[in-house]
């Protein structure tokens, strides 16, 4: 059954007499009588999505500010160091001084002890481990690391940011700086991201929510970033909400939302016309048929049935009860009349 026939069916089934009456008052009210159920409309609907979207992208912004981390650099694939090693292989009291440029497996490679594990460590951290390592030839051994060169790494941004991009980073840099450095996200934007990542010559995805991370504050779900990741922020979908509503039309789907919560996005439903007993979810199946899934809305209000999940693209659909749209053009009709003077 298609979406439209279904809406058809708001008033099928009504009395012919009774219609012919609210025909009859309808054209005795005139145009004079506006429809409360005027169409959403799409420019208001745009200001509301750019509103939304620079507030959330601030939100972005200020998480980013507040994920200090360590504030320390941590050393990675390609730095080269400077390894001082006093009282180590030191000759008339000059210490030994090593260059040494960090392997793509993240190791440094020292005389006596070999390789040393070093991606991921902070300078300090990195000469602690060393003293541990070398206190098998020396009892106190002194050791200071300088990081002569920074290596820098690539990561793209891509998708539905303002400015997609390959951004050249140095240091520790977090998904979310990299989202500010694309200009934040724009207009058409969901609230995830996928984060791709190449693993043991496996491309891992990771999907984060990131409403989670501003609301909850769970900077957890702000990782940092290793060369070649791709940040790919997809668009936004899109539900439909049509009927007895105070503003139907077809709003993004930003985040996780419930049929309650889409048509509270819609501006609830009227008490006053909705027959919320025939209320239907009407979702795209793969062969591009729409399955109507009818929704318990008292069950949903005790707690005795879920609130249903929406997906992209579906249509939710709330009918006109006939008898209370029959009553309210009537008295529509009568309140006009009473204040009409010839």
């Amino acid at each position: 059954m298609s979406v439209l026939r279904s809406l058809q069916g708001f008033v099928s089934g009504w009395p012919v007499a009774p219609l012919v009456v609210v025909a009859c008052l309808g054209l005795t009210v005139g145009c004079s009588a506006r429809s409360k159920y005027a169409a959403y409309d799409p420019g208001t609907a745009a200001d509301d999505v750019a509103e939304d979207t620079q507030a959330f992208n601030q939100k972005l912004a200020l998480a980013a500010a507040q994920d200090e981390g360590d504030g320390q650099y941590r050393v990675g694939p390609e730095d080269l160091l400077e390894i001082t090693l006093f009282d180590i292989e030191s000759r008339e009291g000059i210490p030994q001084v090593i260059a040494t440029r960090v392997s793509s497996a993240g190791f440094v490679t020292l005389p006596h002890v070999g390789k040393v594990q070093a991606d991921g460590l902070t300078p300090i951290e990195f000469e602690h481990r060393l003293k541990d390592v070398y206190r098998r030839f020396i009892h106190d051994p002194q050791i200071t690391i300088f990081i002569r060169e920074y290596h820098s790494y690539q990561v793209a941004v891509v998708g539905y940011v303002v400015k997609p991009d390959v951004l050249q980073l140095r240091g520790r840099q977090t998904m979310l700086e990299a989202l500010a450095m694309a200009g934040g996200l724009n207009e058409d934007a969901g609230r995830t991201v996928r984060l791709l990542r190449e693993t043991d010559d496996q491309i891992v995805t990771e999907i984060i929510d990131l409403e989670a991370l501003t609301r909850l504050g769970n900077l957890g779900l702000n990782p940092t970033l290793l060369p070649n990741d791709v940040i790919n922020v997809p668009r936004a979908g899109v539900f439909y909400v049509e009927g007895a509503v105070l503003k139907p039309g077809a709003f993004p789907l930003l985040q996780p939302t419930t049929v309650s919560q889409a048509i509270a996005t819609a501006g609830g439903s009227d008490s006053d016309m909705a027959n919320e007993r025939g209320m239907t979810v009407y979702r795209k199946l793969a062969d591009g048929q729409r399955e109507p899934m009818r929704i318990d809305v008292a069950g949903i209000r005790k707690g005795e049935v879920e609130d249903m999940r929406i997906e992209e693209d579906d249509v939710i659909v709330i009918p006109i009860s006939g008898p209370k749209w029959m009553l309210d053009r009537v008295l529509t009709a009568v309140r006009v009349g009473i204040n009409y003077r010839p």
